[in-house]
């Protein structure tokens, strides 16, 4: 499993890097929205998990640009703001899921789970950008 992490909070970053290791996932790390737009027009991804409060442009400007040429990669957002104003504009934009903030890693591999056939779920390299 190849999973794209969108995230600016450097403690956040920390700990969706310990899920995924202990998922044994590979997985790069951005700390922008541009940086997500970016990473998906250079490598494959099976997942991003997409912060959309980030400095410059936030998750839902950038998942609305990645689903400009990739309309098939799933994107779940993870935030802390939960109202249906901005789960509307995050399924507006392109998201799959919705993860609210604190998530833990049962709640990751739930919704992913229902998102990606289960022989990716499993790889055993682990890489961070």
């Amino acid at each position: 499993m190849n999973v794209l992490i969108a995230e600016d909070n450097h403690l956040n970053q920390q700990l969706m890097a310990l899920f995924m290791k202990r998922f044994n996932w590979r997985y790069t790390i951005v700390s922008d929205g541009f940086g997500a737009v970016d990473a998906c027009r250079s490598g494959a991804f099976d997942i991003i998990l997409m912060d959309i409060d980030m400095p410059g442009m936030d998750g839902i400007e950038a998942t609305a640009c990645i689903r400009m040429f990739d309309r098939t990669t799933p994107v779940i957002a993870v935030t802390a703001f939960t109202d249906e104003i901005t789960r509307g504009r995050c399924y507006e934009a392109g998201m799959d899921r919705f993860l609210s903030k604190p998530i833990s890693k049962e709640q990751i591999i739930s919704v992913v789970s229902e998102l990606v056939p289960a022989e990716f779920m499993e790889n055993k390299e682990v890489r961070v950008a």
